[in-house]
């Protein structure tokens, strides 16, 4: 009875482990399969958005307007919010975020313009005006989204790590899989991360103009779940007050719900929501374009189709810059490696569980 009652307890502490050490590299939001999506309504029942992700209380949204909504109670499929202020903004001061941007390029050692990657967790999206579905299995429409942003940012001088890699099925486990396309992107020296999708609500939601022309707005989607949480949100409120001096009314807003849609690897880490499966694809092009333009002020570097008000390489004008914010970075485990050295401790319990076990399993047998 004794050695049975052990034996449970070993079983039990190795479904712990397992399970675990699945949660913990990495969680993805849930779509709805029945082509629905949650309506996010303010206090006196005002449309605030909707989305076709799973939504939770305690999520939170910040709006075009950089009013705060965190949801406080779901109805079926409408999101109750109650309005929690202003979000601030940050300044965006070139010579800071040169700064801070050197201290990782320097970590790779380049003295180069950030190289920036781009992957699709589900690969499969696509847009009906355009493709005549909402979805292709492998080759979706996103890929010429994700083309159309490689390009434009080549076109500015940014070095580009394009993944093109299959994430499949369109699942909960899409990110589990997509992951170690994330990771792979960063060990090959990506400064900047960014996983392309589209949304699945109706078309106003994403609808907008950009010099005459019809787009969509972009939404910047934060994952909660994750360490590197606050810097990921500080990212995407530079990302967002970037496109609201270059190109207002191009921010459809910054969501931050469950889950870590992998951004536990790098603090500049973010996914674009680029449109709806109603909006055509050039909408959808027309929009990653204006985004990618305002990444250089984003980051605080001059594309090489800018002119530049400065003498020489904006770069090596910060390097003293650099020096001080090397002081705060160092302070801090390297993203990458922090994720890896985890899930290696994860699997480093559960062999010792599963050894403990045996070892005593094999122990009381040996007496009886």
């Amino acid at each position: 009875m004794i050695r049975n009652r052990w034996l449970k307890i070993g079983m039990a502490c190795f479904i712990l482990f397992f399970s675990f050490g699945s949660i913990a590299s990495v969680e993805g939001h849930e779509e709805q399969e029945d082509g629905t999506w949650f309506s996010l309504v303010d206090e006196e029942g005002n449309l605030l958005m909707q989305t076709a992700n799973t939504v939770y209380t305690g999520d939170l949204y910040i709006n075009a307007n950089n009013l705060r909504y965190i949801v406080e109670e779901i109805e079926g499929r409408t999101a109750l919010c109650r309005y929690d202020g202003i979000e601030e903004m940050p300044t965006l001061n070139p010579a800071t975020q040169q700064a801070d941007l050197l201290a990782a390029i320097a970590d790779q050692g380049t003295n180069d313009l950030p190289t920036i990657a781009i992957y699709h967790t589900h690969d499969d999206e696509s847009y009906v005006p355009s493709d005549g579905t909402e979805s292709i299995r492998g080759d979706g429409g996103i890929y010429d989204v994700g083309e159309e942003l490689k390009s434009e940012l080549e076109s500015m001088g940014f070095q580009v790590l394009y993944s093109e890699a299959k994430h499949d099925p369109h699942d909960v486990n899409a990110y589990n899989r997509s992951r170690e396309t994330a990771a792979s992107l960063l060990r090959d020296g990506s400064d900047v991360l960014i996983d392309v999708h589209r949304d699945a609500v109706p078309p106003e939601n994403y609808a907008t103009e950009i010099d005459g022309e019809a787009a969509t707005k972009i939404k910047l989607v934060v994952g909660k779940s994750n360490p590197n949480q606050t810097s990921n949100m500080e990212f995407a409120k530079t990302l967002k007050a970037a496109m609201d001096e270059k190109e207002p009314g191009l921010s459809a807003g910054i969501y931050e719900g469950k889950g870590d849609y992998n951004q536990d690897l790098t603090p500049r880490a973010i996914l674009i929501e680029v449109g709806a499966h109603t909006n055509s694809k050039e909408e959808a092009k027309n929009g990653v374009v204006a985004f990618a333009q305002s990444l250089p002020l984003a980051l605080g570097v001059q594309a090489e189709n800018e002119t530049s008000n400065q003498e020489s390489n904006p770069i090596e004008n910060q390097e003293s810059e650099a020096t001080n914010s090397d002081t705060e970075e160092n302070t801090q485990a390297k993203p990458l490696e922090e994720a890896e050295s985890n899930g290696k401790f994860i699997w480093i319990g559960l062999i010792v569980v599963i050894g403990l076990v045996g070892v005593y399993y094999f122990v009381t047998r040996s007496r009886s």
